[in-house]
């Protein structure tokens, strides 16, 4: 009798075969375990790497947005700068004109009783240029002009010490205090609101 014909062996063949199968399909349910959970890590890996890659690119766009703002800003403010200086150079060379013009006498009177105003003082000395010259007459028409504006009174001389700028400098009588009302401070005096000025015209023109 053959050995495959006996039934010891036979029943231990297919106990055998039936343990091949169950590892069998043991390990090909663990191949397939594997597998999937390796699809689901590359995917979640593919999502993480993708949301990266999201972030650095809004980063990246984000930073490109600034840069370019920057930029506009930048050559916004060249812009104004370059208008403010012209703005500045025309004012200036209006104001020199004037001031060859014999009335601007007329101005200066203004600018010592605002000077005086602004010095507060009962006695106060007037220094000036020779492109601008003060006379007895416009201290007595400023004198007037600070009673009008205040109701003060208020005695002004002239200093015998010269400017080399034009326009005016009011002091204490013992040069402790003083205001000064020539024509370049003025101008820096009032350049901020001139830059506002060209600012707000720049930003009217813009919106049309």
């Amino acid at each position: 009798m053959k050995s495959e014909d006996n039934p010891l062996i036979q029943g231990i063949l297919q106990e055998a075969r039936a343990r091949a199968a169950e590892k069998e399909a043991a390990a090909e349910k663990e191949a397939a375990a594997i597998i999937a959970e390796a699809h689901e890590r590359a995917g979640k890996e593919a999502m993480m790497e993708e949301r990266s890659f999201s972030v650095r690119l809004d980063q990246i766009q984000a930073r490109e947005e600034s840069a370019r703002r920057n930029i506009d800003r930048l050559s916004e403010l060249r812009g104004l700068d370059s208008a403010y200086r012209a703005v500045m150079a025309e004012v200036e060379q209006r104001l020199q004109k004037k001031i060859a013009d014999p009335s601007f006498s007329d101005v200066l009177v203004t600018w010592i009783a605002e000077a005086a105003i602004g010095l507060d003082r009962k006695e106060a000395k007037v220094s000036f240029s020779e492109k601008t010259p003060v006379t007895p007459e416009m201290l007595r028409a400023a004198e007037h002009l600070v009673k009008k504006e205040t109701g003060a009174d208020v005695q002004l001389s002239i200093d015998p010490e010269r400017l080399s700028g034009a326009g005016v400098v009011l002091s204490s009588m013992d040069g402790k205090v003083s205001y000064n009302n020539q024509l370049d401070v003025r101008m820096r005096r009032y350049s901020r609101d001139i830059r506002r000025i060209v600012q707000e015209e720049n930003a009217r023109q813009n919106s049309r």
